[in-house]
């Protein structure tokens, strides 16, 4: 049985929130999550002060309703670039985090048990996302599969060191992402000679 994801739940997202100004001191609004432009669910959220925000939200089990009403603190950590970050303090444990997800409360991912989506993956797709996502920062949008790493062109303004640094490490991951696909080349072989065998024998 596989282990429920971030991605099962709503996400309360701080930098979301921030963007959308729902953090300034006295300030309260709604918050909703649609999906294929219909509203699905929603929340009010007051900032009662920079350090504190609160949620209030009805919440619906086994058709019982229950109104949920509680605070979430918040706090700030400078950026290199000037500026503050804002991050909630998870109410169950209260280690920082930038996102919550709904349960019976917000939570962080590790008060609920979450894993990502991608921890979950096969462990053979891991070598190709990862060559995938090597190829796009160098802007090439060919796979290891049609275009070899050293026949990439360096992106426009990247330091040689750096392109030839990626270059090296996609390398790498391009050998790994190409003995997994000879691997599940292997198996699907294997299976449909299994399979013509049992046919033949009918």
């Amino acid at each position: 049985m596989s282990k429920r994801t971030t991605e099962d739940h709503r996400a309360l997202d701080v930098r979301k929130l921030h963007r959308a100004g729902a953090l300034a001191a006295g300030r309260s609004c709604g918050w909703e999550w649609s999906r294929r432009g219909e509203v699905v669910a929603s929340i009010g959220i007051e900032a009662e002060s920079l350090e504190c925000l609160r949620l209030r939200y009805q919440l619906t089990r086994q058709g019982k309703t229950e109104a949920k009403d509680y605070r979430v603190p918040i706090t700030w950590t400078p950026c290199h670039l000037g500026g503050n970050r804002p991050w909630f303090l998870c109410p169950c444990c209260g280690r920082r985090v930038a996102k919550l997800y709904s349960s019976t409360l917000f939570a962080c991912r590790h008060c609920l048990r979450l894993n990502y989506r991608s921890q979950q993956a096969n462990k053979r797709d891991r070598p190709c996302d990862r060559s995938w996502d090597l190829r796009r920062a160098l802007g090439c949008d060919e796979g290891f599969l049609s275009l070899p790493a050293e026949y990439i062109t360096k992106p426009k303004g990247m330091h040689w060191r750096t392109f030839e640094r990626k270059v090296e490490q996609l390398r790498r991951v391009d050998a790994r992402a190409l003995g997994a696909a000879q691997a599940m080349l292997g198996t699907i072989e294997r299976k449909v000679n299994t399979a013509r065998a049992a046919l033949a024998r009918c």
